[in-house]
């Protein structure tokens, strides 16, 4: 039987979500690092209406409906190659997955923004980038890690998604992200309340307003720097035409 599992708003944001970590892996230059944090911001966002949605959204995308039994768990995987209890939403092992997935991408994104201020004196962290701090490279790395580890859960993920396109075709799993739809011997379908449409829509504005509004003004606080630029061609015009023209041109405070 045909069940309605996914709702449209919960496909929307997942998909958003796997396009922004794909972005953000994409542009982790030095070069695109003002778009590498609009990108992670945005993140944040989203994963802020995942948790909301684990709260108060329908059945199969509450935290609550996740089946974290370690009973379950085990039953599941003793019998994973067998016929095995049908879950509506996520089984044990996706939601074990699914969690960690939501923990690391937040700790991502805060040891990105981290990152951020005190390395590179930019958004809303820059205060950090001072003597203490600025040299400091421990965010970095934890951010990398994270990152790392992230890769590692999108992995198994993934590896889920299609073991159980194999194991357990007549659910359409897979199918299921892009429709909505899986299938099973009962009915099992849900429906959004007005509340859950609202806060869909609240949010999806909400994301959309912060992209618009990060790629057109220059003064965003989560982006913008703590130093002033200096145009050092207009501040030492002498020392441009006379040292500069076969000197690279560095800024006093960088030379020993």
């Amino acid at each position: 039987m045909k069940s309605y599992i996914w709702t449209l708003p919960t496909r929307i944001f997942h998909w958003l979500l796997a396009s922004f970590i794909l972005l953000a892996f994409l542009t982790d230059e030095d070069n695109l690092l003002t778009y590498h944090a609009i990108i992670g911001y945005s993140i944040f966002i989203i994963l802020t209406f995942r948790v909301f949605w684990g709260l108060i959204g329908p059945k199969y995308s509450k935290f609550s409906d996740f089946p974290f039994s370690f009973k379950e768990l085990k039953i599941f995987f003793t019998n994973i190659f067998v016929s095995h209890k049908e879950y509506g939403g996520h089984n044990p092992a996706a939601s074990y997955v699914m969690t960690a997935m939501i923990i690391v991408t937040f700790l991502v994104v805060i040891s990105g923004a981290l990152t951020f201020g005190i390395q590179e004196g930019k958004g809303l962290l820059s205060f950090l980038n001072d003597s203490y701090f600025k040299e400091m490279k421990l965010f970095k790395e934890i951010h990398e890690a994270l990152s790392t580890l992230l890769i590692v859960l999108i992995v198994i993920h993934l590896g889920g998604v299609l073991s159980d396109k194999f194991l357990n075709p007549k659910h359409e799993t897979l199918k299921s992200i892009f429709t909505g739809y899986k299938k099973f011997d009962e009915e099992k379908s849900v429906r959004l309340d007005i509340f859950q449409k609202a806060l869909a829509l609240i949010f999806l504005i909400l994301f959309l307003m912060f992209l618009l509004f990060s790629f057109t003004n220059q003064g965003n606080l989560l982006l913008v720097s703590k130093y002033e630029p200096v145009n050092y061609e207009i501040k030492n015009e002498l020392f441009v035409s006379e040292c500069a023209s076969c000197h690279t041109l560095y800024p006093s405070e960088y030379i020993a």
